[in-house]
């Protein structure tokens, strides 16, 4: 559209800057350009691109013109509105001074205005105010004062401007100290504000763990012919420290591990995660939980930091025949709910110490005997030590009973019978930590032909 065979135009793009105190950009100008001689004899369009510098302030005339930041608006008006009904109050102050003929209670009129224009507007708001207010009531002064005709003495003039010293300095104090308030409040709703994002930043971030973790506990219970299997798992706080687990040998014996690092939340959460990769980190062999514990107390002892420890507890179930060999690290021992007799067992207390305390502990193992109708129940700490209103412990006595008492039911109302003992217990006190439990059930008169859950 109109150009000439003898010149061209290059395409044009321009970046404006955001900000007026920003360093100068590149940009691309068009330029018309001369073909060349012997550009038309090597096929060229003779086109050559500029780079220059552009200024901030350079602006091109064919790109439209930067839009205005009006976020300061709104504030600047309402600054403007607030300044001007503090010079009203201001302006009312005087004349009320003036009405009220300059008694002395007339100058907390001023203050009001001192008030409003240190707290709404600022602190040099506040300190003009406070002058502008001593000259006010000095004007009131002159306007208002009329000599006593049956005064025989003359005010002295360093009286008045003392006056004026002490209404100044009392206008300063209270611009000064209410605009300080004002700062200190602001300074404590921003630091609130900080307070509120780190906390939720920190919650999140706990909430992340927490469902990191329960994706390293099983998704589902073993499948074993003649077996049943409820767990249930509740933290104290978003991560918890507790874990079981389950191991499957090739020779058909299933083993269940159930576990408490110390402490709560995040550190107990990666003791966690520790001690699972070390139980799977080699190939699993059945029928010596002691050996497997001493192998994974001798990795974890010197890597964790001081006071930190995990309680453990293994367990080799043979399906066919209902053994079961155990060995516990620190652990509370198992119960065996038996099933007809309306009784609970707890098994003897064999192993060791906590795992990661001393590289060389030695561990023992234990052995019952799962009949048919029988309940094999393991648990945390957290179960026992759950604490009512008087911080009361639920106890291993209340365990016996609860348990004594499920016999009968089925393997799932068992579970949420013994929960719910708990929570009667706790009477709405928070947990003080961590609760696993795991049962397993063996098919038999009392659970007859009860298939295994998955």
């Amino acid at each position: 559209m109109g150009r000439s065979a003898g010149s061209c135009v290059t395409p044009h793009v321009s970046i404006i800057p955001r900000d007026p105190g920003q360093p100068a950009t590149r940009s691309i100008r068009r330029k018309p350009l001369e073909r060349r001689p012997g550009d038309a004899d090597r096929g060229r369009s003779g086109l050559r691109l500029v780079i220059s510098r552009s200024a901030p302030g350079d602006h091109d005339p064919d790109l439209p013109p930067a839009p205005a930041n009006a976020a300061g608006e709104p504030k600047r008006a309402r600054r403007v509105l607030l300044m001007l009904a503090s010079g009203g109050l201001l302006a009312a102050a005087f004349a009320c001074d003036i009405v009220t003929g300059s008694e002395v209670a007339s100058s907390l009129f001023y203050v009001i205005a001192i008030l409003f224009g240190a707290w709404f507007v600022g602190d040099r708001v506040g300190r003009v105010l406070a002058a502008l207010s001593v000259v006010c009531w000095w004007m009131a002064y002159e306007i208002t004062s009329k000599p006593d005709p049956s005064s025989t003495g003359v005010p002295h003039p360093s009286t008045l401007y003392w006056n004026l010293l002490v209404e100044l300095s009392i206008y300063l104090i209270v611009a000064v100290a209410v605009a300080q308030a004002r700062l200190y409040l602001e300074r404590l709703r921003s630091t609130a504000q900080q307070l509120s994002i780190a906390r939720d930043a920190l919650d999140k971030e706990t909430r992340a763990v927490g469902d990191l973790q329960r994706e390293m506990l099983p998704h589902k219970t073993p499948s074993v012919p003649g077996y049943a299997w409820e767990t249930a798992y509740i933290t104290s706080t978003r991560a918890g420290g507790d874990y079981y687990d389950f191991l499957r040998p090739p020779d058909g014996r299933v083993g269940i591990v159930v576990a408490d690092a110390s402490g709560h939340g995040a550190p107990a959460a990666v003791l966690m995660a520790m001690l699972r990769v070390l139980l799977h980190a080699e190939p699993v062999v059945s029928g010596a939980p002691e050996k497997l514990l001493a192998r994974v107390n001798a990795q974890l002892a010197g890597t964790m930091a001081p006071g930190r420890f995990v309680t453990a507890c293994i367990a080799w179930l043979e399906p066919v025949t209902g053994r079961v060999v155990y060995s516990l690290a620190g652990h509370p021992p198992p119960w065996i709910v038996r099933g007809g007799v309306h009784r609970a067992e707890r098994l003897d207390a064999s192993g060791g110490p906590p795992l990661g305390l001393f590289g060389d502990a030695h561990y023992e193992r234990g052995e019952a005997l799962l009949w048919p109708g029988d309940t094999l129940v393991f648990h945390t700490d957290g179960l026992t030590e759950a604490m009512g209103p008087t911080r009361e412990l639920y106890g291993e006595s209340r365990l016996a009973r609860s348990l004594a008492l499920a016999d009968g039911q089925d393997l799932f109302s068992m579970r949420t019978s013994l929960l719910a003992s708990v929570d009667r217990h706790r009477a709405g006190a928070a947990l003080s930590d961590d609760l696993s439990l795991l049962l397993v059930r063996r098919a038999g008169t009392q659970d007859p032909g009860g298939p295994a859950l998955d």
